[in-house]
């Protein structure tokens, strides 16, 4: 939103005859530029404050426990610790290796480490465990509000997308469910991160978040179980489900985000 503020300058003169004469005023344009508030949807405001997006915020670091399970086999164990607003984060897998993100590149203290499976790694179930607190972005785009069905009922739903160039994979896509309560129970989604939207979008997910717990007075869902899904059926059969443990606050610890010694570069590509 732009303001144009007018500031007219007068010049006045006067003459060794003490006649007085007015020049033509001049007139100078300044623009000034305040900070453009971004609309938030409707949609969105209740699954922020049943989440307590304010008191999230309010912390500095988030640390917890995650197990993820697909097809029946251990996909992942690890911990993560990351700033609450993901521009900093920490995994560390069960078998030692450290993947870390310092806000503009990713490392990894093993060298022979699959790189393209740590890059999607660090970014995805962060993003998950957080995306009540993502919704609004920098970047974001809402769209195509509806009533869809979800295990019975019609409940709330939105389709959120992103501006190009926001993130490792902007073709991505999600519809967020919420429930009367406006809890964020639902999201179905595409990965489009090394395949791209079109082939993403033969075969969408979608996770069902269950179990709220709170911390610190906030509420997370810390079970989680994903599915095949339609736009038409909704969710259909489970393939995955995933398990969050040992949810903790604390205050910011530098070196815990600092490169890890004799680190691998994970590239986007």
């Amino acid at each position: 939103m732009k303001k144009i503020a007018l500031i007219s300058l007068l010049s006045l003169f006067v003459s060794c005859k003490e006649d007085v004469k007015k020049e033509e005023s001049t007139t100078e344009e300044i623009q000034i530029t305040e900070t453009e508030v971004k609309e938030v949807p409707e949609f969105t405001k209740g699954i922020e404050a049943t989440h307590k997006k304010a008191e999230f915020l309010a912390n500095d670091v988030i640390s917890y426990d995650l197990m993820v399970n697909f097809g029946g086999k251990e996909y992942l164990a690890g911990k993560f610790t990351q700033t609450v607003d993901g521009t900093l984060i920490r995994m560390e897998r069960a078998d030692g290796e450290v993947v870390l993100y310092d806000g503009k590149e990713v490392y990894t203290n093993k060298a022979d480490a699959n790189l393209k499976g740590d890059r999607f790694d660090i970014f995805t179930w962060p993003y998950f465990i957080t995306l009540p607190y993502k919704l609004n972005d920098n970047g974001t785009i809402w769209s195509d509000f509806q009533d869809l069905p979800f295990y019975g009922e019609n409940v709330a739903t939105g389709k959120l997308t992103f501006e190009a160039n926001i993130g490792d994979a902007p073709d991505d896509w999600y519809y967020i469910y919420k429930d009367a309560q406006n809890h964020l129970v639902g999201a179905a989604y595409i990965v489009s991160f090394g395949k791209g939207k079109e082939a993403a979008e033969k075969e969408p997910h979608a996770v069902k978040y269950t179990t709220f717990l709170e911390t610190n007075g906030i509420p997370f869902a810390t079970e989680w179980t994903y599915h095949m899904w339609t736009l038409e059926t909704g969710f259909g059969d489970e393939i995955g489900k995933a398990k969050v443990t040992n949810i903790v606050f604390s205050k910011k610890n530098e070196a815990l985000f600092e490169k890890p010694e004799n680190a691998t570069l994970v590239p986007l590509k």
